[in-house]
């Protein structure tokens, strides 16, 4: 399906002239959340052990902030091996030699009698181990790359009662879609999963395009003017998103 066979989206925002005319030339972000069913302890196909219904549940479309930061972030660390634990431990070995070496030479002063003086020349031996001077290098190997993380911060605004209502609710429902919803299994301890989101650029995908990610922070900030109902004519909503499946290179 084309960007531009989309359905329309539940809720978007900006939605008056001039960005809500079909010519508007504009990059839009459009969010879709889906249930999650179920987790698997093993990444099965790259998809992070993800059981999901395909229905889409809500749709959001804002006007793409400002800014957005992507990062990849791999982890290389020093090979551990036998040979590497064994230098370890001569190390502490050597290192364990020189400390009782000085404590047998702090604790000979003591062989004519305990007084103040002796005590102050065994501090003086105590105080005088050096520590070994060995490091055991190894190479570094790759271990694993995180999962990305996007924070976007969006800028919503209506010009009438009617959207203002609308907005405010948009940004509610994302609240919901963020946190688990209680069910009566198991007496009242069951949950649903939150839902996970896609997280699309329109219309061109190659900025993002993101299959399943997780909306693990939701924070409004409520600005005047408000109208006669009290609802907000301008919200500064931002959103964190971390993606879900593991990240290898042909996810771009």
């Amino acid at each position: 399906m084309s960007n531009n066979d989309l359905p329309a989206p539940t809720f978007k925002n900006p939605n008056f002239l001039p960005y809500k005319d079909l010519d508007f030339k504009g990059t839009w972000i459009r969010l879709t959340s889906y249930e999650l069913k179920q987790q698997t302890a093993f990444n099965k196909g790259g998809k992070g052990g993800l059981i999901v219904n395909n229905t889409p549940v809500l749709t959001w479309e804002f006007l793409a902030p400002n800014q957005i930061m992507e990062s990849v972030n791999s982890s290389w660390e020093p090979w551990e091996t036998i040979s590497s634990r064994l230098a370890g431990k001569g190390k502490e070995f050597v290192q364990m030699g020189k400390e009782l070496t000085g404590v047998v030479s702090a604790l000979s002063v003591f062989k004519g009698g305990l007084n103040l003086n002796k005590i102050g020349e065994a501090y003086q031996n105590l105080s005088s181990i050096s520590k070994a001077k060995f490091k055991v290098d190894t190479p570094l190997v790759y271990e694993n790359t995180e999962r990305r993380e996007w924070t976007m911060e969006f800028n919503l605004s209506v010009v009438d009662n009617l959207e203002a209502e609308r907005m405010l609710e948009s940004v509610r429902m994302l609240e919901t879609s963020a946190v688990p919803a209680r069910t009566d299994e198991y007496s009242g301890l069951g949950i649903d999963y939150p839902y996970i989101f896609s997280i699309k650029s329109i219309p061109n995908e190659n900025l993002m395009n993101i299959d399943f990610a997780a909306l693990t922070s939701v924070q409004p900030t409520f600005k005047a003017p408000y109208d006669e109902f009290g609802n907000p004519m301008f919200i500064d909503l931002s959103l964190t998103f971390k993606e879900l499946p593991p990240l290898y290179a042909d996810s771009f």
